[in-house]
Parts: structure tokens; C-alpha cells; sequence
């Protein structure tokens, strides 16, 4: 009955989400019901938990704004004393932490001063202090670029108030406060963590990832190693290492002759402390009350695994209804649902085809909420799942908390422990390193319907449960069916031009529906700034993995046909080498004579070794995709010192409208091109940010736009775009877009229509619709 419970109240919580979906999910599980239990009282309990769902749904309240131009002006100073938690981070000279002020939770940022400064926050942690500090508000932007991930969304989810910037030091006025019982463990693991990064040890950071569930540590490198690959479930700590610790406390304690209820006692006094240890994952929360559960209730009505999991995803549906949003949430419950479902058929397998039916199923369950979260899914995870998921649990992780409990016990190491955990931990992370040599291109599914999601939900269950009867032949089918489905949609006639708001910088998209090509103009990139080696970060964002390849994936593509750099200035290209890495680019195509430096041609170098096939624009002249033309001015302008005066200007041609995209191009240049190019364009991507070193008067009566769009960044240095060169649009009678007040700008070309959508407009939809 519990499960069907669950599974009512999953139902309500989609009536929010979708209506029509909910009611189909409803019949759905209402007709399966009825089938199943024939027991009136569980259709009762459904319709209870309906309403449960549907009235518990939380409501994420949005502002809608006139401009994502938020005020410059300095929000004023406050001072307070605030409660760091354990949760603190310091990456370069960042230090990134939650805490409390007044009851309220905060995220923390704090710039630190110098490389004394940062030592002291090594050694001195004000984790789990009070500490007196003065701060200002941040208003952290929504998502401009109408993207899936929206910060404040998330933080609104995470029951995060707001966002406070920490203006000066602060270490000397913090002091030890009384700590709870949770407080109090959670301070002993971060000893144990700061106490295993002195060891002299290989790897020491993978250690603390795999036993403690802290990644904080964990290079860049090492992070898109185990994301390429499909393992970075393995070093969060999840569900199976909650089984392996309890099955081993269970036989080990029996082993000692104490009798099986005190036995149960102590393990369920013990999974708490390993949860605060491990860092209170929702995995690692939802296998621990599921065993603690299992022990309660079996002293009172005897209840199967199924419907025990099902009572605990009900109790923290109620309890913090946010919680249903997490994407370890949903990929524990989703994974243990299959493998619970399945367990008595598995069970008569044979031990080979056993391993693999159960690697086979946890992916195809939790293929469904990667497509929806991530719009990918790593196929060269299925493999190096079958050699790491028994690697990790059946030898480097038990001996790996072995280590853990007699270095904790005993504040030192044997060498020949020592030993043997570096020789295991090095071959590891050589197989590792060697599955990533293999570049197995990811599935890719653009954004879809959700009632979609929900079929395609239904043909995996159903390729599991012929998995499951050994129809290989029949699952494989549908499978690949499906795959093929979601994948290759129907060809149109459209073409969608994706304007960027990539800060101080330029980068758009062009997709062409028509024959599912991508063309890339620019990729944006941050000016880098002159640091110490104290200064940099290990886990950095940039544009490449925030905007431009969740962009291309969201619209359902893994690689991109031509990359075209204007020029090459870190604002227009800074993101090229990192793009190349992250996705296929088939051809680059730039004026390879203003590429002459060192810098530039070891960029080039590397992109080639990546089998992207360089073009030079000077031979080119224009490409065609499908029934667009691209043509190229200025290619044969000479290697200027000034960069901008080498742009590639790209005239788009698309049906009967056409576009202009002048990358930093300057008067000279638009001067000597002004014969060359056509009168009356739709759409004119403003040269140069808007500056007054583009855009002419006799440029702009020739090219004479409808529709003028700015990429610049907020509050820039520069103070771009200058009032005279909007003032110079408006009075040609140009509408003008500007990425700094409108995000994004979204042009649907579809046979004879133009239709545009702002990053502002998508956000402000979602917030009137929430």
C-alpha cells in the first residue's frame, strides 16, 4: 500500500508540474492500483495523498524585473554576528561558506586579502564559529540566457535566503561556540579531513572524496575525469556504501556473540553518525533511514524493502518538499525503486548475468533524469561501470574505511597500510586515467515536451522488464527505438539564432533545424587578470561549461559544423581552446595571418590535435548550410597590431532576411567594406560592444537595421555601450536589444517570420506562470 501511496503523491506533485501529465500519470497508477491491490481503501489512501502532493507542492515565488541591469550603487554596510556551518570552502583566494544570521541561512563569499591571510584560514577554520563580520547583500542575477540551471531558483530550493559579500577580516573576532551533538561530529570530520591532508600520502584528496564525501578538494582535472567517464557517483559517498557499512557492523558485532537486537540497537545509533560523517547527502540520508526504518518497524508489522523506502520518500516529501528538486534525491529513489522491483527475478540469476542485469538497470533508471537535468548521458559510463562499481565497493572502498577507522583510532598509519592504500588508490586512478583516453561521444537530447519525459520513462521500464525476462533481442530494439526517437527529430525549415550574454564579450549561435547543423560565431571569454600562484582557483566556471555547451545541448546537439573567431582578443576567443576540448568542432574557421603570435599558434595546435579541421577565411569566402549563406568581409585585412581591425564582418542570409555580425570591427574597417556588403538589413550585431570606435553614420545608412543588438557586459570598466553610439541607433530607427538589460536575444527565422525572445522575457514568463 505504501508504495502505491508514494507513487499518488508523486502524481500530485506533477498535477503542479503539468497538469496533463499528472492526470495520465494518475490513470496510469490509479489502473495499476486497481489491477494490483482490488482494495477500495488504497484508491482512499491515493486520493489523500493526491491532495497531499498537490497542496505540499512548493511554490517558488520569482520577481519579474524590468531589466536584468541591476543597480550598481554599493548596497549599504551591515554588521552582525553570523554562525558558520561545516560547510566552508576556500578555492584560490576565495573563500565560499554558509551560515546563519538571525535564524536565516546565507551563502558566503569573502575575498581573502593576502597569502598570510589565506594560511591563517587554513589553520584557524571559522568553521562552526561565531564570527563578527560587515557585509553587504548581493542580488544574485536570474539565468539571462533562458537556460535550464537558474541560481536563484536553486538557492530558493536549498532554503538559502540570500547571497552576502564579506568586505573585511574577520578571523580575529571569531570565537567557539557551544556546539549541539550534530555540530560536535560535524566539527570532529572536518579534524579528520584536515588531519588526512597532512599525511604524506598519493591521492590523499580522493581519499577524503571516497570516505568522508568531501570533493572540495578535488582538482578540475580530477572532477571532469570522473564526469567523462560516468563514476562521480562512485566518490560521493551514496546508498551502497550505507549497505557495505551496515552488512559489515551486522556480521562483525554477531561475530563478537552480542545478541542481534542489541546488535540492531547499536547500528541504528551508528548510521546517523556515519550520515553527519559523510556529510548528509539525500543518498546517503535516504539509505540510513531506510535501514533505521527497517529496524523500527519490523518490531511492530512486518513490511518488504519496497514499502519501506516508499514510507521514507513520503516522509521527506513532507518533511521539506524542496527536497523532491534534488537530482541525488531523485537518482537514489529512482535506482532503488528499479533494483527493489527487480530484486526477486534477479535473485535467480547466475552470478555473471546477475552483475550485469543490476549495472544495466541502474543506468537505464537513471537515464531519464540526466536527459531531463543535464541533457546527457555518458555511454561510456555503461563500461566502465561493469570495472569500477566492483572496484570501488568490494575493495577500495572497504579498505579505504578500514584505513579511515585505524587512523582515527590511533592518530597514526602503519607503513605497510600506507602502502598498500597508495599502491591500490595508484592503480585506480591509473585505470582512471586511462578509460579517459577514450572519447566516446555522450548522448545528447535537446529540451522536450514532459509528457514526452513520461513515454519515455514508460519504454525504459519496459526495456528493463525485458532485460529482466532475458528478451535481449526485444530490449535492445526498444531500446535503440528510442534512443532514435528522442534523438533525431523531425527536420523544419527553421533556423534559430542564439545572441549570448556572455559578459564583457561576444558569442552567438546559429542552429539550423533544417539539415541539424550548428554554426558558431565567437565564444566569449573573461580578460585574464595577473595572480599569484595562492590566487588561482582549482575549480573555476567559465562561459564554455555555465553557457555555451549547456546551450548547445539543451537544443539537443553534441558538436558544432563551423566555429568562426571575428579575431583573436580573449573577449571574442578566450573560450576557444576549452570548447574544443568539451565538444566536437568541426572546422574553425579565422584570418590565419592575424594569428601570428606564439601564444596563438600553440591555441591552434591543440585544436588541431583535437581533428578540427582549420579553415583560413581568406580562401574561403563565404559556406553554405542548407539554404543559408554565410559570407565573409574584411578576411584579407592584414596583421594589424590592433586586433579589432583584423574582425571578419559575417553577413548571414537565411530565407529572405539577413544578418550582420561585425565582431570588433572599427570605422576603417567598415569603411572599406561598405561597397562589398548589402543595404537593408534585419538584424546588425553592433561592432565592438557598442564603443565609439564602430558603427559610423554612413555604415548605418547603408546597413540600415530593423533590429540592433549589443553584447557588453554589466557595469563594465569600459563603460560600454556609450551613450552616443545608442543615442546614433535609436535616431536610425533601429529597435535595440542589449545584453547587459535584456540577457540573451533568441531569433526564431521560420519560413517568412521573424520572432524574437530576450533572456528578460523568459525569465519574466516563468516568474508570472510561478
Amino acid at each position: 500500500m505504501w508504495f502505491y501511496c508514494s507513487l499518488f503523491l508523486l502524481s500530485g506533485i506533477m498535477l503542479h508540474i503539468d497538469f496533463t501529465t499528472g492526470i495520465v500519470l494518475l490513470v496510469i497508477i490509479g489502473t495499476s492500483c486497481i489491477i494490483k491491490t482490488k482494495m477500495k481503501q488504497t484508491l482512499l489512501f491515493g486520493f489523500i495523498f493526491v491532495c497531499i502532493g498537490y497542496l505540499n507542492y512548493p511554490n517558488i515565488h520569482l520577481k519579474p524585473m524590468s531589466s536584468f541591469d541591476i543597480n550598481s550603487k554599493l548596497s549599504p554596510y551591515y554588521n552582525s554576528i553570523i554562525h558558520f556551518t561545516d560547510k566552508l570552502k576556500i578555492d584560490g583566494d576565495q573563500v565560499k561558506a554558509i551560515g546563519m544570521i538571525n535564524n536565516q541561512t546565507y551563502q558566503i563569499y569573502y575575498r581573502i586579502k593576502n597569502k598570510q591571510e589565506k594560511s591563517q584560514f587554513i589553520y584557524n577554520s571559522p568553521i562552526l564559529k561565531n564570527c563578527n563580520i560587515r557585509y553587504t547583500f548581493n542580488n544574485p542575477l536570474p539565468n539571462t540566457n533562458g537556460l535550464k540551471f537558474d541560481y536563484n531558483t536553486y538557492l530558493i530550493q536549498e532554503d538559502i535566503t540570500g547571497v552576502i559579500n564579506i568586505r573585511d577580516s574577520f578571523l580575529k573576532t571569531c570565537s567557539r561556540r557551544q556546539l549541539n551533538l550534530i555540530e560536535t561530529i560535524q566539527l570532529y570530520r572536518e579534524s579528520q579531513i584536515q588531519r588526512l591532508k597532512q599525511l604524506k600520502i598519493d591521492n590523499v584528496d580522493d581519499i577524503i572524496a571516497i570516505t568522508l564525501g568531501e570533493t572540495r578538494y578535488l582538482s578540475n582535472e580530477r572532477m571532469e575525469e570522473l564526469k567523462h567517464i560516468g563514476i562521480y557517483h562512485l566518490y560521493a559517498v551514496s546508498g551502497s556504501h550505507v549497505a557495505i557499512i551496515s552488512v559489515f557492523l551486522f556480521k562483525l558485532l554477531l561475530r563478537f556473540n552480542i545478541r542481534y537486537d542489541h546488535v540492531e540497537s547499536i547500528v541504528f545509533c551508528s548510521l546517523p553518525v556515519y550520515a553527519i560523517m559523510t556529510g548528509l547527502s539525500p543518498s546517503v540520508l535516504r539509505a540510513v533511514s531506510v535501514v533505521m526504518t527497517y529496524i523500527l518497524i519490523k518490531r511492530i508489522v512486518k513490511l518488504d524493502s519496497i514499502q519501506i523506502l516508499s514510507i521514507t520518500f513520503i516522509y521527506f516529501i513532507l518533511y521539506n518538499p524542496f527536497m523532491f528538486f534534488d537530482i541525488g534525491f531523485q537518482l537514489s529513489y529512482l535506482i532503488s525503486y528499479f533494483l527493489l522491483l527487480s530484486a526477486p527475478i534477479i535473485q535467480s540469476f547466475t552470478l555473471i548475468y546477475r552483475v550485469i542485469s543490476i549495472n544495466i538497470i541502474s543506468q537505464i533508471s537513471s537515464l531519464i533524469i540526466l536527459i531531463i537535468h543535464f541533457n546527457t548521458f555518458q555511454w561510456l559510463g555503461f563500461l566502465s561501470n561493469f570495472i569500477f562499481i566492483p572496484l570501488f565497493e568490494l575493495c577500495l572502498f572497504p579498505l579505504l574505511m578500514c584505513f579511515l577507522t585505524i587512523f582515527s583510532i590511533f592518530n597514526d598509519m602503519p607503513d605497510l597500510i600506507l602502502c598498500l592504500v597508495s599502491k591500490v588508490l595508484s592503480f585506480t586512478i591509473f585505470l582512471i586515467e586511462w578509460f579517459n583516453r577514450f572519447n566516446v561521444p555522450d548522448l545528447v537530447v535537446g529540451n522536450l515536451n514532459i509528457m514526452i519525459y513520461l513515454c519515455l520513462f514508460i519504454n525504459l521500464t519496459i526495456v528493463s522488464i525485458c532485460i529482466l525476462k532475458r528478451q535481449i533481442k526485444t530490449a535492445f530494439f526498444l531500446f535503440v527505438l528510442t534512443i532514435i526517437c528522442i534523438v533525431f527529430p523531425n527536420q523544419t525549415d527553421k533556423v534559430v539564432l542564439e545572441f549570448l550574454d556572455v559578459g564583457q564579450g561576444d558569442s552567438m549561435y546559429a542552429f539550423h533545424m533544417d539539415t541539424n547543423e550548428v554554426v558558431m560565431i565567437d565564444t566569449g571569454g573573461k580578460v585574464e587578470v595577473n595572480q599569484e600562484k595562492w590566487q588561482t582557483k582549482n575549480q573555476s566556471i567559465s562561459y564554455t561549461k555555465s553557457v555555451l555547451i549547456p546551450k548547445l545541448h539543451e537544443k539537443g546537439f553534441n558538436s558544432i559544423d563551423y566555429l568562426i573567431i571575428s579575431h583573436p582578443h580573449k573577449d571574442h576567443m578566450g573560450e576557444l581552446l576549452e570548447m574544443a576540448e568539451q565538444t566536437t568542432v568541426k572546422n574553425l574557421i579565422i584570418n590565419k595571418g592575424t594569428w601570428s603570435n606564439k601564444e596563438l599558434k600553440l591555441i591552434l595546435n591543440k585544436i588541431k590535435e583535437n581533428g578540427t579541421n582549420i579553415l583560413d577565411s581568406q580562401q574561403l569566402k563565404q559556406i553554405k548550410v542548407g539554404n543559408s549563406l554565410y559570407k565573409f568581409y574584411n578576411q584579407n585585412s592584414p596583421d594589424h597590431k590592433d586586433k579589432n581591425e583584423t574582425s571578419i564582418l559575417t553577413e548571414i542570409s537565411v530565407n529572405k532576411f539577413k544578418i550582420l555580425s561585425t565582431g570588433d570591427a572599427t570605422i576603417l574597417n567598415e569603411n572599406k567594406i561598405l561597397k562589398d556588403i548589402l543595404a537593408n538589413y534585419d538584424i546588425l550585431k553592433v561592432g565592438h560592444h557598442g564603443s565609439l570606435t564602430s558603427t559610423s553614420e554612413e555604415f548605418l545608412k547603408k546597413v540600415n537595421p530593423k533590429v540592433c543588438l549589443i553584447s557588453a557586459g554589466r557595469h563594465n570598466r569600459y563603460g560600454l555601450p556609450k551613450k552616443k553610439t545608442v543615442n546614433k541607433l535609436l535616431n536610425h530607427g533601429c529597435k535595440v536589444y542589449n545584453t547587459q538589460h535584456d540577457g540573451e536575444l533568441e531569433v526564431l527565422i521560420d519560413k517568412g517570420n521573424l520572432k524574437y525572445m530576450t533572456g528578460l522575457s523568459k525569465y519574466n514568463k516563468k516568474a508570472y506562470k510561478k
